[in-house]
């Protein structure tokens, strides 16, 4: 393949795959609505993905009227099913495990007494026995993903054969609670190793006898059982059928936290068409996650390695660290990305599924078909030119089943911790390299011409001195290659690859029949001035077009560069000094500005007797599920108002379930519209608020299913049951909006990564005439979510004038001057030397998002980096 043949077009192959959550009421009309939205915004296709709130049958009729409409509005996409209501997939919506205990999944315990129950035998001075989580499968046993097939497989088939191209299989897994057992292990263990397994199982938990060998064939044979049983059934049933699988493991960062869940992670991605990861939150560590996935997907040849990402980041988290948290993935192998997540409602409990909101209801939705671009493009180059590596690192997971006793693991955390160290040595180095695992190498290794082998890739040195533990298998394979002059060495004992000194910039290649493309990443938040030893030119990010090159380049905060290599040596020209743009003190706001105001704590009482003063919302309705019967509930927010806007709204969901009153005064509950989500309905309220205090009540008849209280009591066991937990009746947060500024006189609290709390009440008041560009929260937009169009004056002066912006809290921002428009998303310097010199009129609309609207609010200490759902509570929830 030559990069002068990749068209400019980048294919849907190429592009984002978002998880689409199907979380509310689903109607075939609405679904071709939001399909139209991906395709308009450059996304690839998408994966129908039930979750928690889903109000449709999961896989009753209306279910696949959805799919079929899924399939025809996104003929020209690449439409997937997800293979499970909720996660972790393989217990078939409880149908599955509903089948009795040799279908679910199971816990090998020891005790010093004989159990009461699941005896299993005496050994060694120890009785063993096994616990049952009815809410899961036994996915070590082939009978059970057989029925996992045929009830979340086979009916998309029998209905649309080709209709989709494949299915994702998320986080399933062997254990979350220690060893697991299977009926299978007795025969299994004698088939394999001759012997018998019950005479052994006292070395699994205690240094006794051959304890390290038991382990190691234990471990071994959960591996191979967990690909042989579960994913090998699942990838052949697709292929067979000319589908495909995709998907990924559950904690798969290191040794430790893989083992119990999975055995070993590398062995099972031989059997995705697609193999994948996750990576969840904002926040980047050393960790073998990406190396793991994308060696394997390298040496077998795989069509792409995706990433399910981007969740746990908040709704704030801005593009620069979108952009930088998946090119920190690609640069060590990722290349096709499944943006979490999508929703198609954001009602009651959904907005809080692991924001951000990747969709139409974010105020930057607009903008982001441009960032798509830039990422679908380096995804494209990365994913058509080929990855070679000499380094072999062989993995030590045989040595860490070695040392797993399920309690202290003594040795295993230093293990993970060397091991790691010879990872971030060869990254530091820019040393290309390939992580080995055993299973794999035993399916597919060989010696050739004194290389050693795995699939399509051959390497030249081989790393192993940190493994303690080997297979039989990989040390006949590596006395071979050592015979052969094969070179072993340590991390420490590589020369360094000379494309850059700075070991902080992460580096990967890829080669084309015409050139060489260097990719470079700056996995920090500072800036970077780097000297990089390659001549040839640079891909811009958003046009694709290639630029000029001169061997020295600065890196932004989470920036990258993409180097096509001319094989020219670097000039390494001093870069030009630049001179800073000025904008004005104060701008003028746009008078049609949309503001907000979040309204989350209120008076309200159950059944006539006071439950909280100036309580939390979110309080109201758990409180009332933990009575299990109908509450008479009302609620009364304070609103004080010094200026009645021109135009108000209020903004809630379901108001038909409510009786509204302002101010005593029963409110027609007929909406006009919606408000960033189209459950978030808007209701004209201006005509009956005054000037002063107000009241906004809402009462209602509380009341779940009796289905729903038992499916609770589930959640609060296993994530299964909580994963697609739906609620009948929700209390929310409501929100004001329209032409107004937010008038806060109390005390603002600078708190840690760059968050501010603030102490005091907000106050309805007239909407700001100017503001400075710094804190606009503080100068009456604590809550805005939207554009806000800003007039100035910008002084462009000396020798190559650049703009710098500080766009924190803000994801885009369209420059306007001379009737020239910039759309800046991950830059912070805007060149501006096609402007002309002097003092000139500039227009900014900048663009946030949902974080201030929606939340987290009320935290306890500065922004968190990690959004679940319970960062949203301040009592119990699950």
């Amino acid at each position: 393949m030559k990069l002068s043949e990749i068209s400019d077009k980048i294919p849907n192959n190429f592009r984002p795959i978002p998880f689409w959550s199907w979380n509310e009421r689903l109607d075939t009309e609405e679904t071709k609505r939001q399909i139209s939205l991906m395709r308009n915004a450059g996304i690839g296709g998408f994966f129908m993905h039930a979750r928690g709130g889903l109000q449709t049958e999961y896989m009753g009729g209306e279910w696949f009227e959805n799919i079929k409409a899924s399939i025809d509005e996104g003929k020209d996409m690449r439409v997937w099913a997800y293979d499970e209501n909720g996660w972790p997939s393989g217990f078939g919506d409880g149908k599955v495990n509903g089948m009795g205990k040799e279908y679910q999944q199971k816990y090998l315990r020891m005790s010093d007494t004989k159990p009461e129950e699941n005896v299993i035998c005496k050994s060694g001075g120890h009785w063993f026995y096994y616990e049952i989580n009815p809410f899961y499968v036994d996915t070590l046993d082939k009978k059970v993903t057989e029925q996992f097939i045929k009830y979340s497989y086979e009916p998309y088939y029998e209905r649309f054969k080709n209709g989709i191209e494949g299915f994702f299989t998320d986080e399933p897994q062997i254990s979350r609670n220690g060893i697991p057992w299977s009926f299978v292990f007795e025969n299994e263990y004698k088939t394999r190793y001759g012997d018998d397994f019950y005479s052994h199982l006292e070395e699994l938990f205690l240094p006794v006898g051959e304890y390290k060998e038991t382990r190691i064939r234990f471990w071994k044979m959960v591996t191979d059982l967990f690909s042989d049983s579960f994913f090998k059934p699942i990838y052949a049933w697709c292929n067979e059928r000319g589908l495909k699988l995709t998907g990924h493991l559950v904690l798969e960062e290191n040794l430790i936290s893989q083992l119990i869940t999975n055995g070993a992670c590398m062995p099972h991605y031989e059997y995705f068409n697609i193999p994948g990861m996750d990576w969840l939150g904002r926040n980047i560590v050393d960790c073998l996650t990406a190396r793991q996935v994308s060696s394997v997907a390298e040496q077998l040849g795989k069509e792409a390695v995706i990433s399910e990402t981007f969740a746990l980041c908040g709704h704030n988290v801005s593009f620069p660290e979108l952009k930088g948290i998946y090119e920190w993935q690609m640069v060590r192998g990722i290349n096709l990305l499944c943006p979490h997540l999508e929703g198609y409602s954001l009602r009651g409990i959904r907005k809080r599924d692991y924001p951000p909101a990747m969709y139409y209801q974010q105020p930057w939705w607009v903008e982001y078909d441009k960032l798509v671009e830039g990422l679908s493009r380096e995804g494209m180059i990365l994913n058509m030119g080929k990855a070679r590596a000499e380094v072999l690192l062989i993995h030590p997971q045989t040595t860490a089943w070695s040392l797993f006793d399920a309690d202290k693991n003594e040795g295993l955390k230093e293990l993970n911790d060397e091991f790691l160290g010879i990872v971030k040595t060869l990254e530091n180095k820019h040393i290309p390299f390939h992580l080995g695992d055993e299973t794999i190498m035993e399916r597919h290794a060989a010696v050739k011409d004194g290389k050693l082998v795995i699939g399509d890739q051959e390497y030249s040195t081989v790393i192993f001195s940190h493994c303690k533990e080997l297979l039989p298998s990989t040390k006949a394979l590596l006395d071979e290659y050592m015979s052969t002059g094969g070179r072993v060495c340590t991390a420490n004992d590589l020369d360094g690859n000379n494309i850059t000194d700075d070991k902080d910039i992460s580096y990967t290649v890829r080669e084309f029949d015409d050139c060489r493309v260097h990719f470079f990443v700056n996995s920090t938040p500072y800036e970077k001035t780097v000297k990089i030893n390659a001549a040839g030119k640079k891909i811009d990010f958003y046009s694709g077009e290639y630029e000029a090159f001169d061997g020295i380049y600065e890196f932004e905060p989470w920036g990258s560069l993409m180097l096509v290599d001319t094989g020219d040596v670097p000039a390494f020209s001093e870069k030009e000094s630049e001179t800073f743009a000025k904008l004005s003190d104060s701008f003028f706001v746009d008078e049609n500005t949309v503001n907000a105001l979040t309204l989350d704590r209120c008076d309200y009482w159950f059944d006539g007797n006071l439950e909280e003063e100036d309580g939390y919302v979110l309080n109201i309705a758990e409180r009332a599920n933990a009575l299990r019967r109908k509450v008479a509930i009302k609620q009364v927010y304070h609103v004080c108002i010094n200026s009645v806007p021109q135009s108000l709204y209020l903004v809630c969901e379901t108001p038909e379930k409510f009786r509204i009153h302002i101010n005593g005064t029963r409110l027609d509950a007929v909406p006009e519209g919606y408000f960033r989500d189209k459950s978030f309905k808007k209701l004209d309220i201006h005509s009956l608020v005054n000037e002063g205090e107000n009241e906004i009540t809402f009462e209602c008849d509380f009341v779940q299913s009796e289905e729903f209280y038992e499916n609770l009591s589930k959640a609060h066991i296993f994530e299964s049951e909580k994963n697609k937990l739906s609620y009948d009746m929700e209390i929310e947060p409501v929100y004001l909006i329209g032409d107004f500024g937010v008038k806060t006189g109390g005390v603002w609290q600078d708190t840690d990564r760059d968050a501010s709390r603030y102490s005091g009440g907000f106050v309805i008041d007239a909407l700001p005439k100017t503001v400075t560009l710094k804190n606009l929260e503080k100068q009456g937009f604590p809550f805005f979510s939207g554009e806000l169009t800003l007039y100035g004056e910008i002084d462009i002066t000396g020798e190559n004038p650049v703009l710098k912006l500080d766009k924190k809290g803000i994801n885009a921002v369209i420059i306007g001057i001379d009737g020239k428009e910039k759309h800046v998303l991950t830059d912070t310097k805007v060149p501006l030397a096609d402007i002309g010199r002097g003092k000139h009129s500039i227009k900014l609309t900048l663009i946030n998002n949902l974080r201030n609207l929606l939340g987290p609010h009320h935290l306890d200490s500065g922004e968190s980096y990690s959004v679940g759902p319970p960062a949203f509570y301040k009592e119990s929830c699950v």
